[in-house]
């Protein structure tokens, strides 16, 4: 309960009113300016006038509820809208009170920091000129077109602020009643701000076929906003065919308005222009080129956003390089002033002369992903045209690739190099998101091109030498590569990696690092690389991932090492803090902490068979039987999860399930209890070691029945059981505000005596693995088992009224009936 606040801080309209003011200090809103959608300001109260014989006349009080209160209509309200309508309502909505002047600048300045390197195209100075002249002209504008632009603007940035999300709770939720009387609820979804002005852009786009027939640059812009801010918010059981239908939209809407050419004129056209730009007035040369400058933008824009959805298996891009006959967009400088300069085209690697700028270089760069992503996506060196082409020689797509990076960083100039004194020169100037999705992106494309040949499952490697699984390159057919060359292309991977941890560390010290999904992406990539990193530290040889210090404090210790110290775990809370706001986030932090039980398994699964097959001379090729390979059967069903950028369509990603998925072989063959691994491993067993000596506790919590617990089945309760029997979905938000909690219970000390195998460092970590999926379904069943079977009286006597077969666990055949009541066995246990 908020505590009483002293009325010398109350804001104006409730000073006016003579109601309560609930407010945290006059640093955000207070309820009741939330609630009816007024502008909240707070000042100094007025000194009290000399009292007068008779009360002043004319004056009105405002109430809540008043006729001057502006009432937003719901979205359900309006059917079978038709163009004009939609406009109307649009200009109603953002004709909201709370919408201030200030806040249109706070919200312009959001848009700059997190979405101006990909949407580049708005001119601040001539949206806040606009802005200006509506709030000081009595007198409407058809602004239609306009109000596209800023609803797509509200679309991406309205869930960043603050004071914009509680406004739109209170218009989502419509909570009725006195505003005096109920508070503002205190669990607020960001995401629900930007949803209202998404689904409002999408009404005042008009009905579809209205939709299909009108083109503008203004529309292309607004789709353009719809279809990355649907990205953003992807997740594997919707995917992306919002995201896909709005960028496609707009791309052909961009073709048909012929944004992408103009600036190759013919050689007859040349003179004429010539001659008519110096017939034009200076004023009319600077909108000229304002208008080109955007439209070149948008058309760029068009591109960045089709190579994003591009990056993956079965994605084919629509625009081509080739067919984009514009220059490159100048500097942010020029762009400002609205200044024609000659900036060069896109497959231009020299610039001598020309206006240069980070953005013309983030867009090469992305047509330069495209074909890195485009490599990945077909395969790598899995495709057919390289499996006969090793990788250094100039035949191979991997070479010509590299070459190409290679070029583009040497052509960088000094100022646009990655340093943290160059972030500080372009922050300074207000420009630094640019320039960090420039270096991101071109750690990604280093990350991709690399790691296609790095095994994946490599416990057998010392350090990297190359693929284990077909294709190879063996050296008496292929000949040797040249002195190191797999050394430094893993290098390059965990480097790269180790850059983006780095600029991610500098851009949070300032709480400036882009909510982008390219830089989404890049901290997904740099986590799996540490992740990897971790559970293979020999491929690391010089330590770039292994060697970071962090330690998130935070974090239960039950979550483990992985997650609370080092590299992985500051990728892992900053995609923990992203996926409040883009819940693509949240899908990468789960695929995380999947694939670290992954690796965990498989490794023990090697070790274990590996001492089964010491005896005999038939050594397997999967890495999971203790073979040869290294993991590539492992690595097919997970590759559309761990390479492709975002979730494109349901069901295609199922990072759980297939991560999560047990060995056929370990459930129908079970491995004897594993013996020290191989001398090929010792890197990594000593790791292993360590990490888990760190980790695991002397002596592991044994069940009474010493039997492996199994999670309960996703099953209905039965309906014939003799007691109240609540739905599954009762607890479902209890057990996912306790998952999300930041202080989680740890597993009780020893109770029972530990096997002495359990102290062997071969098993700790299958140990650890076991104790803690063990708890997190005890925790998570505990409502169901105690609420509606009285597993109490179960515990005590060894009797229930609920068959064995109907409890949750009790349909798995791991579980054994006690053979006795559990006072007895309590009894028979020496402490």
């Amino acid at each position: 309960m908020r505590p009483p606040m002293r009325s010398s801080i109350a804001c104006t309209r409730c000073r006016k009113s003579k109601i309560k003011c609930e407010n945290n200090g006059g640093i955000s809103p207070c309820d009741s300016c939330i609630k009816t959608g007024k502008e909240c300001v707070f000042k100094l109260p007025d000194p009290v006038p000399p009292k007068r014989t008779e009360p002043p006349t004319g004056v009105k009080q405002e109430r809540d509820g008043g006729s001057d209160r502006k009432k937003l209509k719901k979205i359900d309200d309006i059917s079978k809208v038709d163009n004009q309508r939609a406009s109307v309502y649009a200009e109603e909505v953002l004709s909201a009170p709370f919408l201030t002047e200030d806040l249109w600048e706070q919200v312009l300045d959001l848009y700059k920091l997190h979405f101006a390197p990909e949407l580049p195209f708005l001119h601040l100075p001539t949206i806040k000129e606009k802005l200006g002249r509506k709030f000081r002209s009595s007198q409407p504008e058809d602004s239609s077109e306009v109000n596209l632009v800023l609803l797509g603007v509200l679309t991406l940035t309205a869930r960043f602020h603050p004071d914009l999300v509680k406004y739109l709770a209170h218009i989502c939720n419509n909570q009725p009643g006195n505003a005096r009387t109920r508070p503002v609820q205190t669990q607020l979804d960001p995401t629900a701000a930007s949803e209202y002005y998404a689904d409002i852009l999408t009404m005042a786009l008009g009905p579809l076929r209205t939709a299909m027939k009108t083109a503008s640059v203004e529309r292309v812009s607004a789709l353009l906003m719809l279809g990355l801010y649907d990205w953003s918010q992807t997740q594997p059981q919707t995917g992306g065919l919002g995201a896909w239908m709005y960028v496609g939209l707009a791309i052909r809407m961009a073709q048909y308005l012929r944004l992408g050419f103009g600036d190759v004129p013919a050689l007859e056209d040349a003179n004429a222009k010539a001659v008519e730009l110096q017939q034009k007035g200076a004023h009319h040369q600077s909108q000229d080129a304002l208008e080109k400058e955007v439209r070149r933008r948008t058309m760029f824009s068009c591109f960045i956003l089709d190579r994003m959805l591009a990056c993956g298996k079965e994605r084919v891009a629509i625009l081509r390089p080739e067919d984009i006959q514009i220059q490159l967009p100048c500097s942010e400088d020029k762009f400002d002033l609205a200044m024609e300069v000659p900036t060069g085209f896109i497959d231009d690697k020299v610039r001598y002369g020309m206006d240069d700028s980070v953005l013309s270089r983030f867009i090469q760069l992305v047509d330069l992903w495209g074909e890195v992503s485009r490599f990945s996506a077909d395969g790598g060196r899995l495709n057919k045209k390289e499996q006969d082409k090793p990788p250094w020689t100039k035949e191979s797509t991997f070479y010509q690739l590299n070459q190409k990076l290679a070029a583009f960083d040497a052509g960088l100039p000094g100022t646009f190099t990655f340093s943290r004194s160059n972030y500080f020169k372009h922050e300074n100037h207000q420009a630094s998101s640019a320039y960090v999705l420039l270096h991101m992106l071109r750690c990604v494309c280093l990350i991709m091109l690399h790691r296609e040949y790095i095994p994946f499952v490599p416990i057998r490697n010392r350090e990297p030498e190359g693929p284990l699984d077909q294709p190879t390159f063996p050296e008496d057919k292929y000949g040797r590569p040249p002195e190191g060359f797999w050394l430094e292309s893993a290098e390059h991977v965990f480097k790269a990696a180790r850059e983006i941890i780095d600029l991610i560390e500098i851009c949070q010290r300032k709480e400036k690092l882009p909510q982008s999904t390219i830089v989404l992406f890049a901290i997904w990539t740099a986590g799996f690389v540490g992740l990897y990193a971790i559970h293979f530290p020999q491929m690391d040889t010089k330590g770039h991932m292994l060697d970071y210090d962090f330690e998130d404090t935070r974090q239960p210790e039950s979550l483990g090492d992985v997650f609370r110290r080092g590299s992985v775990a500051f990728t892992f809370a900053t995609l923990h803090k992203m996926s409040v706001w883009l819940k693509m986030a949240s899908t990468y932090v789960l695929v995380l902490r999947k694939m670290d039980k992954y690796f965990i398994t498989i490794k023990n699964d090697y070790f274990r068979f590996s001492a089964k097959n010491a005896g005999t001379d038939e050594m397997p090729s999967r890495v999971r039987e203790g073979g040869s390979g290294g993991g590539l059967e492992e690595y097919r069903p997970l590759s559309t999860t761990l390479k492709d950028f975002g979730f494109f369509r349901p069901g295609e990603h199922d990072p759980a399930g297939t991560a999560d998925r047990p060995s056929p072989v370990a459930i129908d063959h079970p491995p004897p209890p594993p013996p020290p691994p191989p001398g090929g491993a010792e890197a990594f067993l000593t790791s292993t070691a360590n990490k888990a000596s760190k980790s695991a506790t002397p002596g592991s919590f044994t069940a009474i029945n010493r039997t492996p617990i199994m999670p309960a089945p996703d099953r209905p309760f039965s309906n014939e059981a003799r007691y109240p029997t609540p739905h599954p979905e009762v607890y479902a938000d209890p057990w996912r505000q306790s998952n999300n909690a930041p202080r989680q219970q740890q597993p009780p000390a020893q109770a029972y005596p530990a096997s002495e195998a359990m102290h062997d460092t071969t098993t700790a970590i299958a140990a650890e693995a076991h104790d803690q999926a063990w708890w997190v379904t005890f925790k998570k069943e505990a409502e169901r088992r105690i609420g509606t079977i009285g597993d109490l009286r179960y515990f005590s006597s060894g009797e229930s009224q609920l068959a064995i077969a109907e409890m949750p666990f009790g349909d798995s055949t791991w579980v054994l009936p006690f053979e006795d009541t559990s006072c007895k066995l309590l009894q028979q246990v020496e402490y």
